[in-house]
């Protein structure tokens, strides 16, 4: 490498170290009195008395928020009973100890996924340990440990376990997602549709059995209970800021939903000749788009294209445009447009690229793809 590429990259961790020491200034000046696990922890703990038929009862959640954290405000739990599986174990233990076995559990889910997605070399290790601890939404993680980096995780492993021809393995791992299923509903379709056969299915399996258990443990009184909180939830304006139905309306989001919804198993296909890197991310940035309302947590997920295209080393021009898609992602938190146009963006680049290497001749260089 010449000495312009060294001091580049210099210049770039340098950047990132930079905007880490904002993520820790915020960790430091916004305490927040309330994570996002002290309402887990609450419903988890109704969950155990009141059974999983009452615990999406408004009611049962206030009662059981206030009393162990009396005087926080209500904020409803809707993810699906596995999640409340997931963290009985925590529930047994007094709850600042819960609070940081589950926040240093995040944290290493986030780290974990970005040596698992680096590419090897000390530099790109570095590199990819900067990106997350410079992005500005994983700040949250450190103040209000939420559930993303879990789902982040499970693709960087999913996205492993396939490279290492465990496709079984790999479906099991992407079912982690029905912990929180919107933020990432097409991976599983866009993986389908570019030929992981066996990955769909164990999924699928997986997952169905937790539906299954769900219901049983839910019963037609808690099922009702689930959707009516859902829907009170997904009605809030703040969760749809990152969310296309304030911009296009019901109608025209239903209709954006249908459109992306059919195009993301059709954009996997024909991108699945530039490696399941392209896919995942397909998958990823079409699920972002069709979600209907997201909390702020659930930006980490953008890291996850951002890691796996920058893997490819196609050229100086698709690092900088990476560049720009994480940056994107960092403003998202400030101005949620970002998030939606690095979402959309994405699929839209991946698919002309597919286009110049169709149309590249057999044995040319592919100047898109190639140049420097």
């Amino acid at each position: 490498m010449n000495r312009w590429g060294r001091r580049g990259r210099f210049a770039i961790l340098v950047a990132l170290a930079d905007l880490a020491l904002f993520n820790l200034y915020q960790i430091i000046h916004s305490p927040n009195p309330w994570p996002d696990f002290a309402f887990f922890y609450a419903f988890a703990k109704a969950g155990l008395s009141s059974g999983y038929q009452h615990v999406y009862e408004p009611a049962v959640q206030q009662g059981a928020i206030q009393s162990l954290f009396p005087g926080a405000p209500y904020y409803p739990v809707v993810n699906p009973p596995p999640f409340g599986w997931l963290l009985t174990p925590l529930t047994f233990l007094p709850y600042p100890l819960a609070l940081w076995i589950w926040t240093v559990a995040m944290i290493a889910s986030l780290a974990l996924a970005a040596l698992l997605l680096s590419p090897p070399g000390a530099y790109w290790r570095v590199l990819y340990t900067g990106l997350w601890l410079a992005f500005l939404p994983a700040y949250l993680v450190f103040v209000s440990a939420p559930l993303a980096p879990l789902l982040v995780l499970s693709l960087a492993l999913t996205w492993k376990l396939i490279r290492e021809e465990r496709q079984v393995a790999a479906g099991l791992v992407l079912a982690v997602t029905v912990l929180k299923p919107t933020v990432l509903i097409l991976v599983p379709f866009a993986l389908l549709a570019a030929g992981y056969t066996r990955v769909f299915v164990a999924w699928l399996a997986a997952a169905a059995a937790l539906v299954i258990a769900s219901l049983v443990s839910l019963g037609p009184s808690g099922l009702t209970a689930y959707v009516s909180i859902s829907s009170e939830f997904a009605s809030r304006p703040y969760f749809l800021r990152w969310s296309l139905a304030p911009i296009l309306g019901e109608v025209g989001w239903v209709v954006a939903v249908v459109f992306i919804a059919l195009m993301t198993p059709w954009l996997a296909r024909r991108v699945r000749a530039q490696g399941t890197e392209s896919v995942i991310a397909v998958g990823v940035m079409g699920s972002f788009l069709i979600n209907h309302h997201m909390t702020p947590g659930d930006l980490m997920v953008l890291l996850v294209p951002v890691w796996l295209l920058l893997r490819e080393r196609q050229s100086r021009r698709s690092d900088a445009l990476l560049g720009v898609a994480w940056t994107g992602g960092w403003l998202s938190l400030i101005f949620p447009v970002a998030g939606i146009a690095v979402a959309a963006a994405t699929p839209v680049v991946l698919f002309v690229r597919s286009v110049f290497r169709r149309s590249a001749p057999s044995g040319a260089p592919e100047m898109a793809l190639t140049d420097t």
